[in-house]
C-alpha cells in the first residue's frame, strides 16, 4: 500500500507542485494565475500552512528537550530519581507478560511529564514548562536563519540534509549490530502486522498514505515553493524520482529501525497498547526510541543525543520550508511588502510563538493526537482539486506541453493518463477511509472544525468574489475567470519562445496525437 500511494498519489502531486513552482518562478498563491478563479486555494494553503505552524513548534521542542536532556550523566527517563517520578516509578527490564498491570516506568513517567498526561491539576490549560522553553528556541532559531539570504539558507539545507543522513545511516547500521539481527528476522519485519479483517486492510491504507505524504512534506506548498527557485529548465521529473527513491529507502529503514526498538520495549519494558497507552500519536517514537537507546551499554546518552538530534533538524527544516512557503507567497503576490520583509518575518515568528503557548497545555496536547487524520484530509482535498485544475481545467495538453517545454523533453501520454484517472480514483478512497478512521478513532473538536470550515470556506468565497468582478454573461465571466492569466515563464528568451508556440496550435499535436512541444533550442 505504501508503494502504491507513492505511485498514485505522492509523485503525481509532487510533480504537479514542482510544475507550478518551476514554471511560474512564484510562491503558493501567484502560481494560481494558471487558473485565476482557483486563486483562493492559495489563500486556503496559506492559512493551512499557518494553524499547522502553530502546532509544529511543539513537534519540534520535544524532540529537543529528549536531546538536551540525554547530556545528562545519568539518562532521565531510565531514573526514578527525578522530581516527576512518582513511588511507584519502575526501572524494571524484564516482566510477567500475564501481568494484566505493571508499574509506570521511567520512561513512560518521563514522556507523562513533557505531556502532562498524569497531571491532577483540575486545570486544562496548565502549561508544560519544558516544552514551553523548547518551543520558544526553535522559533528563535528559525527566525535567525530566516532572517538570512536566501544562499545561506540553500546551503544551511544541503548541511543539515548530509548531517541527517549521515546519522540516520550511523544509527541504522549500529542497530543492526546491537541486535545482530539474522535474516529470518529481517524478512519477518516486512510481513504484515495488522489483522487479516476490513478494518485492518483500512488501517494499513491509512499509514501508507500518512507516510507518503511526508514525501509532500509538512503543511501544503513546501514541493511548490522549493521548485520556484529551480533553474526553469531544470529535469525536475528526474528530481522527482531521485527524492522519492530516497524517500522509500529510507522508510524502510525507518521501518526496521521501528520495529526493532518496538520489539525491544515489548520484550523489556511492556506491551505498548496494554500495558502502557498513553494515547498519543507521539508514543511510539518517544518511548520505544528513548528506552532503546538508553539501555545501550556502550555510550547510550551518546547514541540518545544523535538519534534525538536528528529528529529535531527534521522538524526544523520543515518549520523553515513552511515559513519560507508563507513568507514567498506574501511577498510574490504583494510586492509592497518587500520592503519590509524583515519586519514581516519578525513579525510573524513572534505571532506563530504566541499561538504556539495554547499548544504547550495540556488541552493543547490532546488536539495533537488529530493530526495525522486532519493532516491527510487536508493533504487529499487540496491535492484533488490541485490535480483537477491542473489536468482537466487547465487541459490536458497545455499541462503536456508546458511540462515538456519546461523539461525540455517528452512526456508520455500514458504518464498524463496516470495522473488524471488513476490517482483522481485513488484519491477518492483514500478521502472515504480517512473519513471514517477520523469518525471512529476521534470525533474532531469544535476548534477543529471551526479552523478546517474557515480554510476551505476561503476557496469558494473568493470564486464568487472573482466572478462577481468579471463582466458579461454568467458564461463568459466563468470562461475568463478558468483562463489563464500572465501565465508564462520569467524569462524575457523562454517567455518569447513560450508565447511563439502557444501562438501556433498546429505546433502542439504531433506523431499522431502524442502531445509535445517543439522545444528543441
Amino acid at each position: 500500500m505504501y508503494l502504491i500511494a507513492i505511485i498514485l498519489y505522492a509523485i503525481p502531486i509532487f510533480i504537479i507542485q514542482t510544475f507550478l513552482g518551476q514554471f511560474s518562478t512564484s510562491g503558493l498563491i501567484s502560481a494560481f494565475r494558471v487558473a485565476p478563479l482557483f486563486k483562493g486555494i492559495g489563500y486556503s494553503i496559506l492559512l493551512l500552512n499557518l494553524i499547522s505552524l502553530a502546532y509544529y513548534g511543539i513537534v519540534a521542542a520535544v524532540p529537543l528537550i529528549y536531546a538536551a536532556n540525554s547530556v545528562h550523566t545519568v539518562i532521565p527517563w531510565m531514573s526514578c530519581d527525578n522530581a516527576w517520578n512518582t513511588p511507584n516509578c519502575s526501572t524494571h527490564s524484564t516482566y510477567d507478560v500475564d501481568e494484566l498491570a505493571l508499574d509506570p516506568h521511567a520512561t513512560v513517567e518521563f514522556f507523562r511529564y513533557i505531556i502532562l498526561s498524569d497531571d491532577s491539576s483540575p486545570h486544562e490549560y496548565v502549561i508544560s514548562w519544558p516544552v514551553l522553553c523548547g518551543t520558544v528556541g526553535v522559533w528563535l532559531l528559525t527566525l535567525g536563519i530566516l532572517l538570512k539570504r536566501v544562499s545561506f539558507i540553500g546551503k544551511f539545507f544541503r548541511c543539515i540534509c548530509v548531517i541527517m543522513f549521515a546519522v540516520f545511516l550511523a544509527i541504522f547500521v549500529h542497530l543492526l549490530c546491537y541486535i545482530k539481527l539474522d535474516w529470518e528476522t529481517f524478512v519477518s519485519y516486512f510481513k504484515p502486522t495488522l489483522s487479516n479483517s476490513f478494518n485492518g486492510v483500512l488501517g494499513g491504507m491509512r499509514t501508507a498514505i500518512l507516510m507518503s505524504t511526508w514525501l509532500l512534506g509538512p503543511g501544503w506548498g513546501n514541493v511548490l515553493t522549493l521548485a520556484s527557485h529551480n533553474r526553469f529548465h531544470r529535469d525536475s521529473e528526474k528530481l522527482t524520482y531521485w527524492v522519492s527513491g530516497t524517500h522509500v529507502l529510507l522508510a524502510f529503514m525507518a521501518m526496521i529501525c521501528g520495529r526493532i526498538a518496538f520489539d525491544h520495549f515489548e520484550d523489556h519494558v511492556g506491551f505498548l497498547h496494554f500495558h502502557f497507552d498513553e494515547e498519543h500519536y507521539m508514543q511510539f517514537l518517544y518511548l520505544c526510541f528513548a528506552y532503546l537507546f538508553g539501555s545501550f551499554t556502550t555510550l547510550p546518552n551518546f547514541w540518545c543525543f544523535l538519534f534525538f538530534g536528528m529528529i529535531f533538524l527534521a522538524e526544523l527544516s520543515a518549520i523553515i520550508i513552511q515559513m519560507m512557503s508563507v513568507l514567498t507567497a506574501l511577498f510574490d503576490e504583494y510586492e509592497q511588502l518587500r520592503t519590509k520583509k524583515s519586519r514581516i518575518t519578525i513579525a510573524l515568528s513572534l505571532l506563530m510563538l504566541a499561538v504556539s503557548i495554547y499548544f504547550c497545555t495540556k488541552k493543547g496536547f490532546e488536539h495533537l493526537d488529530l493530526l495525522p487524520n486532519i493532516v491527510i484530509l487536508s493533504h487529499l482535498i487540496i491535492s484533488i482539486v490541485l490535480l483537477l485544475m491542473t489536468t482537466w481545467i487547465y487541459g490536458r495538453e497545455r499541462f503536456q506541453c508546458d511540462l515538456q517545454f519546461m523539461l525540455g523533453k517528452t512526456i508520455t501520454s500514458f504518464k498524463i493518463f496516470l495522473i488524471r484517472f488513476l490517482t483522481p480514483a485513488f484519491f477518492v478512497l483514500s478521502f472515504i477511509q480517512t473519513l471514517y478512521f477520523l469518525e471512529r478513532d476521534n470525533s474532531p473538536t469544535a476548534l477543529v472544525i471551526v479552523s478546517q470550515c474557515v480554510i476551505y470556506a476561503i476557496a469558494p468565497a473568493y470564486m464568487i468574489y472573482k466572478v462577481c468582478q468579471t463582466n458579461g454573461t454568467l458564461r463568459n465571466r466563468l470562461k475568463q475567470c478558468f483562463a489563464p492569466h500572465d501565465w508564462h515563464p520569467v524569462d524575457a528568451d523562454n517567455r518569447r519562445f513560450y508565447e511563439e508556440i502557444m501562438g501556433v496550435s498546429e505546433m502542439l499535436v504531433m506523431d499522431g496525437g502524442e502531445e509535445n512541444c517543439a522545444v528543441n533550442a
